[in-house]
């Protein structure tokens, strides 16, 4: 495949893991009685394909860029760490659901970083 399809599957990735992070928080924040659980089991399900999507794009687009095998650029080891925090952040959403005004804006906040970084490669 060639890098401008691979980073289409990588945008998709995104969407589905913050598409799984809203509805794992939705259900934990209304409780919705029988039916919470199937949204949540829903939710988690397209968060964990989101997270295999982007990981697995991301390395295939860091294949196309031709970088050297070895230590990787730091860029890359933050993103990383950013990819780390937005998966482990769904099991803490839904548990403390009555923060919901702290992920919200949380969440974007580490997207936008990694869009940053992804954009501009600084370091």
């Amino acid at each position: 495949m060639d890098y401008l399809t691979i980073k289409l599957f990588h945008f998709a990735g995104i969407m589905l893991l913050f598409l799984g992070l809203g509805g794992m928080l939705f259900a934990s924040r209304v409780g919705l009685g029988p039916n919470q659980r199937k949204i949540r089991r829903a939710a988690a399900i397209l968060h964990g394909i989101g997270l295999i999507t982007i990981i697995v794009t991301g390395i295939a687009m860091l294949s196309g860029l031709g970088l050297p095998h070895g230590d990787p650029p730091n860029w890359i080891k933050v993103k990383f760490l950013i990819w780390l925090l937005l998966g482990g952040s769904i099991s803490l959403a839904a548990r403390l659901s009555r923060l919901m005004w702290v992920w919200i804006p949380a969440w974007i906040l580490l997207g936008m970083a990694a869009g940053y970084l992804a954009l501009y490669k600084p370091f």
